[in-house]
């Protein structure tokens, strides 16, 4: 019985940490958005907007996913393994190597 409180001040503080670095996923993708639309800046390269959608939608389920292990529905190691293919994918997909 003495382990359960350790587990979830664990899931509580790693859960925090995949929101913070999920929303941090989600902003900068919108904000890169916002950059090549209103910004006047000619960039050398520019990702497709449904790069930039798709990698926000991938930062949304990373967010579920921390809501998930927060709630303690999910474990440690499925959450991290799940949240980091979502980063592997979404950075596969940045770089054109996938679609």
């Amino acid at each position: 019985m003495k382990n359960q409180p350790d587990r979830q001040k664990r899931n509580l503080i790693i859960g925090w940490i995949i929101v913070a670095i999920n929303l941090y996923w989600i902003w900068d993708n919108l904000f890169l958005m916002y950059q090549y639309r209103y910004s006047g800046v000619l960039w050398m390269f520019m990702y497709p907007d449904w790069v930039l959608i798709l990698n926000a939608v991938l930062g949304l389920i990373g967010i579920y996913i921390g809501i998930n292990l927060i709630r303690q529905r999910m474990k440690i190691k499925y959450a991290i393994l799940l949240n980091g293919l979502l980063f592997i994918f979404g950075a596969l997909i940045k770089s054109g190597i996938i679609l």
